[in-house]
């Protein structure tokens, strides 16, 4: 055994060993990608800083998911005992919120707001919105709730942005086991009808697969332990560029070896002899193709730095390729090749021997011909895109059928609203901010394509009338118009009564003239006379009269004036007593007629007084009730009283930080929230926002706009502005690496040039088979960039084959060279393209429209280079080096 031989047994134990240690040490890429591999968007975009906010939030919901739950009888009314059992479940999830790690629950029937908000006009569909947290990942947090959802007699979902991007992470997984199934079939058929022989196309496949095997461990390690970017896309573009590529290489090397065995060599010359020969294109090929993946490292968007994974999978299948193949060639030689091996490949290719020959002989008239196909795919290319995640699931996916549920019986962007959060230094509870953000609310809901709007003044859509002036005015009215009356029932009594003092004067005199009489009686009866006095007075006029008393007479009448006189004296004290009460009745009577005369008139010039208070207040009344059918007086204006109420509170936990400085105002948008109208809409809500809190109290606070629009337009904003940059630093290093292959400064331009026009005629095909085949008229956003990235970077491979070919023949005319070139080096090319469009289409099963987008651009791409490079390179070769006579 010869010493190269045990050189390549050596590396090719090596490998095996690599091989096991990465196997061994292959992380769970499920997890690994549900963690790392979500699309990141710079900290500095507005969804990220809302983002920020949102974790900082407080009340307990602080960097939670938003999951939403949807009930659904279809389009029918829901009945009493389906709700019954909906209520049931809801009250079954409130009381194991600990379990689910939920932190806030919204059902329906929590007040009149919710039941407007959550609550279809159909009555048909009812959904629970949930904050949940990070405990668990989004996958088992779904099937948790998937699992306590589901309910008797309803259709039951539970969607959410979240679980959405990981049900297409799930999509990508599944779909990436049947292009590795389909994509490994394809590849051994053909093969084994290339070269006839089973042997070949189980070694490229080993080679292939081994090389694959322990990239992807590299590249999930490094993913895992550095922080290096993956995405959704990293393992299945792996997949299909480097069992597409390698197989292409691999190709190339046997038919190179099988000729060298053929012309005599021995099998461990035509190993060392196909090396140098095939190994050095496929060094070149491999070196630009890998330097453009590698320089998608500078990309900014990590979902276009993905790709430098690629890179490193392409670097390590070049590296296997030239060393674990040379293994099996120079130890099994001519067996490789077991049954066919004695007849030598034919390298002509008649197509490409027909283009290029046609070319070079009339080049105008060939360039005249590209650029007249050319004029239609340039005119007609657009860069409208579909940012719409949603699409890209399978119709199967429970997560996506609530979304389209949800966007069925609801507004369409009830499922996925847009959130503005307003963060200032200081409290935002007071008077002044809060009418600055009613003011926002009432300009927001003025946008047209605006469904609902809620606010802290403005919980669940709807004013909170306590806050408004208009509100406030008719209570006010309502007070006042009581206080009129009152005052007229005051104004009657002060006016009205019309009092007499004349008669309590009169009353006053008369009890004082009763007391004089009174008192002239007592001092009449209260006489100095005796009894004996009368009786003698008595019997000189009884005498007088001839008739004089008696002895027994006057002894009777004597004792009857003693008692008469006893009696008067006991009526005297009696009269004096009362006489001088009376008097002092008519003294106090007359004093208070004076003093009622008096008052009477103060009285009757206060309700002049009243009269006109009552008048005043009736026309002020009648202003605030003009006022408050006013739009003047639907103004905000909260009183403290307000303020410290349980119904602001309320709206305050859900609509104000704990810490009261950050408000968020929530947008519902009556179209879907992933189109491109939704997301110009958003936009523009940014630049409305900023230019109405200028002069405000809020004139310093930062606006933040959150949501999967946002989010969506951020991903878009930077998604085009990377493409660019990201596609001019790619081609740049491949110019220049095609520079050193060609030693040429035109050639590599003629290249790019026809990797240019095949990849925007491949995006204009892929548009017409999707909206034509697939019913979906736009392409998937990132659909541009992975089209243009595998295209560009494999494409440039059949260009430097035939380069590579041309270069072997220095001592002919270019033209002849070119053409030469293109009749040997067309069918390794045709065969290559092939095995690596089949390749791609081993995607389309995955049912993934990206996916799918991507395999039929890049497809058509391929297509488009068969035919374009040996008629564009051949032309342009010839006007460049002109024939000499």
């Amino acid at each position: 055994m010869s010493k190269y031989i045990k050189q390549n047994i050596a590396k090719f134990v090596t490998w095996i060993i690599v091989l096991i240690l990465g196997i061994v040490m292959l992380p769970n890429i499920s997890s690994l990608v549900a963690e790392k591999g979500q699309t990141k968007i710079p900290d500095t975009a507005k969804s990220q800083v809302a983002k920020t906010i949102q974790k900082d939030w407080g009340h307990k919901i602080s960097n939670t998911r938003q999951v939403v739950l949807v009930f659904n009888n279809g389009d029918q009314a829901l009945t009493h005992k389906q709700k019954d059992r909906i209520n049931d479940t809801i009250d079954k999830i409130k009381d194991n919120k600990s379990k689910y790690d939920i932190k806030g629950v919204t059902a329906p029937n929590d007040s009149e707001a919710t039941k407007k908000q959550l609550i279809s006009k159909d009555k048909s569909t009812q959904i629970v919105q949930l904050d949940v947290g990070k405990r668990d990942s989004v996958r088992k947090m779904n099937q948790k709730l998937v699992k306590e959802a589901k309910t008797s007699g309803v259709k039951t979902y539970v969607t959410g942005s979240d679980i959405l991007n990981d049900d297409f992470s799930v999509a990508i997984e599944e779909g990436l086991k049947k292009t590795e199934v389909i994509a490994i079939v394809f590849i051994l058929i053909v093969l084994i009808l290339v070269f006839r022989s089973p042997i070949v196309p189980l070694i490229s496949l080993g080679t292939v697969g081994l090389s694959f095997i322990v990239a992807l461990s590299a590249v999930m390690n490094l993913a895992k332990y550095t922080g290096f970017t993956i995405s959704n896309f990293t393992q299945v573009f792996m997949v299909v560029v480097m069992f597409g590529i390698g197989t292409d290489y691999n190709i190339l090397l046997y038919n190179q070896f099988k000729n060298d065995l053929i012309e005599g060599m021995d099998k461990e010359t035509a190993t060392k002899h196909s090396l140098k020969v095939a190994g050095k294109t496929i060094l070149y090929s491999g070196s630009t193709v890998l330097l453009g993946f590698l320089t998608l490292a500078l990309a900014k968007f990590s979902i276009y730095r993905s790709a430098t994974g690629v890179g490193i999978g392409v670097a390590i299948l070049l590296l296997a390729l030239l060393t674990v193949n040379p293994f099996f060639m120079s130890l099994l030689g001519n067996k490789v090749f077991w049954p066919s091996h004695n007849s030598k490949e034919s390298n002509h290719s008649k197509l490409w021997d027909w283009l290029s020959g046609h070319s070079a002989k009339n080049p105008l008239i060939a360039l005249g011909i590209i650029v007249i196909l050319a004029i239609p795919m340039l005119l007609t290319y657009n860069n409208k895109l579909n940012y719409d995640t949603v699409v890209e699931l399978p119709a199967n996916y429970s997560a996506k059928q609530g979304f389209k549920t949800v966007q069925k019986h609801f507004s369409k962007g009830t499922a996925e609203p847009t959130t503005i959060y307003i963060k200032s230094s200081h409290k935002l509870d007071n008077e002044s901010d809060l009418r600055v953000i009613d003011n926002l609310t009432n300009q927001i809901k003025g946008i047209d394509g605006i469904k609902t709007v809620a606010s802290v003044t403005q919980p669940g859509g709807d004013k909170l009338d306590q806050l408004y002036v208009n509100d406030q005015l008719k209570t006010l009215t309502s007070q006042t118009s009581k206080a009129q009356a009152g005052l007229k029932e005051l104004q009657k009594g002060l006016t009205g009564g019309d009092f007499d003092a004349s008669q309590l004067e009169d009353i006053g005199a008369k009890a004082t003239l009763i007391g004089q009489e009174l008192k002239s009686i007592q001092s009449t009866s209260g006489s100095s006379v005796s009894g004996q006095q009368l009786m003698t007075a008595l019997q000189q006029k009884m005498a007088a009269a001839g008739q004089p008393l008696s002895q027994t007479q006057m002894t009777i009448l004597s004792g009857a004036a003693s008692q008469e006189m006893a009696s008067v004296s006991s009526m005297q004290t009696r009269l004096q007593a009362i006489a001088t009460y009376t008097q002092a009745i008519g003294n106090d009577a007359q004093t208070l007629g004076n003093e009622l005369k008096g008052q009477q008139q103060k009285m009757a010039t206060a309700g002049g007084s009243v009269g006109k208070l009552n008048d005043g207040l009736s026309e002020s009344n009648n202003y605030l009730k003009e006022l408050q059918d006013s739009s003047a007086s639907n103004t905000l204006f909260v009183p403290k009283a307000v303020l410290e109420s349980d119904t602001f509170k309320d709206s305050e936990d859900v609509y104000l930080s704990s810490n009261k400085k950050a408000a968020k105002i929530t947008v519902v948008l009556d179209s879907d929230p992933l189109t491109a109208k939704s997301i110009k809409k958003v936009e523009s809500l940014q630049t409305m926002i900023n230019n109405n809190i200028k002069g405000t109290s809020l004139k310093k606070a930062s606006v933040s706009i959150g949501g999967q629009t946002s989010e969506t337009s951020d991903k878009s904003s930077i998604a085009n502005q990377d493409f660019l940059r990201s596609a001019v630093i790619m081609l740049v290093g491949i110019t220049l690496a095609l520079m050193l292959v060609t030693r040429s400064i035109l050639q590599p331009f003629y290249i790019i040039a026809s990797l240019l026009l095949a990849y925007v005629g491949g995006l204009g095909i892929t548009r017409f088979i999707s909206s034509t085949f697939l019913g979906e008229n736009l392409l998937g956003w990132n659909v541009p960039f992975f089209t243009f990235v595998m295209l560009v970077a494999l494409g440039v491979d059949y260009s430097i084959f035939l380069m590579m070919k041309y270069r072997e023949f220095d001592n002919e005319d270019a033209g002849d060279r070119i053409v030469k070139s293109a009749g040997i080096i067309g069918t390794v090319v045709i065969s290559a393209a092939i095995i690596l469009g089949g390749t791609f289409a081993a995607l389309i099963p995955a049912g993934v429209l990206t996916l799918t987008q991507v395999a039929v651009g890049v497809i058509s791409g391929l297509v488009i280079l068969v035919f374009l490079i040996p008629a564009m390179n051949s032309s342009l070769i010839r006007l460049t080096y002109p024939r000499k006579n």
